[in-house]
């Protein structure tokens, strides 16, 4: 399982890894500068590509502005797609394929419950009682809007307190991390190590390169993975994880999804903007 990693500067950057060649056995003749031809006493190394953990599953996460979600699939069936429908709290009886972006924090700032339990958890609570309880609802996109995003950029709960914005969004993708971990394991036979997963977030296609490079440093600080392996994150645009999604449907699984007229560039309840990335993704399936 990968270690929890902390951020120890503001500069939003990948960290860098080092690489050095290591130089042959041989020594070069200071005449001419030809290696000699006589055997070393230790083996040439030869100097091959670092080449990408091998990945028996990747987890999908859905961090969404109202609600989140997650799923994932093992790589030797990749077509079996495994959607998280049990959230603890939610409605009885009701498969909710998501949870609510809404994080609840205890007084002296440990984690307690996201999503639903979050929600139900501090709404129970006494008025005074509450006043001390760190709760954030929608804000992932006070990321965006925020135009000096820095590791020290600070989200506000509804109490008034104030927390690092990287602190908020790690303890979400932790929770992730854990729940899906759990669920992968309960379906695996093999055991599963934290290597083994790849992840995937999504995330608006308007962000900026900042936003998208705080949440993978969120997501180091989270331990979803290590920044020595940064290929096991990968972050995606939510209109081109749409596309690709479509692309994977059979016709009659969007038919009714191409028969559906966009007003304004809204969907049916006028809610939601759609991304042009996704219309045309569903312009193409309607010609087709």
């Amino acid at each position: 399982m990968a270690d929890e990693v902390q951020p120890d500067s503001n500069n939003l950057q990948i960290p860098g890894e080092a690489v050095s060649t290591p130089s042959s056995p041989a020594t070069a003749r200071s005449d001419c500068g030809i290696t000699p031809l006589t055997p070393s006493a230790s083996p040439r190394v030869e100097v091959r590509p670092r080449m990408a953990c091998p990945f028996s599953v990747v987890v999908a996460i859905d961090f969404g502005t109202t609600s989140s979600g997650y799923a994932f699939s093992f790589t030797q069936d990749s077509e079996a797609i495994h959607m998280m429908k049990r959230w603890e709290g939610g409605d009885p009886g009701v498969a909710n394929q998501k949870s609510p972006t809404c994080l609840l924090l205890t007084p002296d700032l440990r984690f307690h419950s996201f999503g639903f339990s979050a929600r139900d958890f501090y709404h129970d609570l006494d008025p005074e009682e509450a006043q001390h309880w760190l709760y954030f609802d929608k804000f992932k996109m006070k990321i965006h809007s925020t135009s000096d995003l820095t590791m020290e950029t600070e989200l506000e709960a509804v109490n008034g307190r104030k927390v690092r914005a990287i602190e908020v969004f790690a303890h979400a993708l932790r929770f992730f991390r854990e729940h899906a971990l759990k669920e992968v394991k309960d379906q695996s036979s093999s055991v599963l190590e934290g290597e083994e997963v790849r992840w995937v977030i999504t995330v608006p296609a308007v962000w900026r390169q900042p936003a998208k490079q705080f949440m993978r440093e969120a997501a180091y600080l989270a331990g979803l993975v290590s920044p020595d392996c940064p290929e096991q994150l990968l972050i995606a645009l939510e209109p081109e994880a749409a596309s690709i999604y479509c692309r994977k449907l059979r016709l009659h699984q969007v038919i009714d999804l191409s028969m559906q007229p966009i007003t304004n560039g809204l969907d049916l309840d006028g809610s939601r903007p759609f991304d042009s990335s996704f219309r045309q993704a569903r312009e193409q399936l309607r010609r087709s």
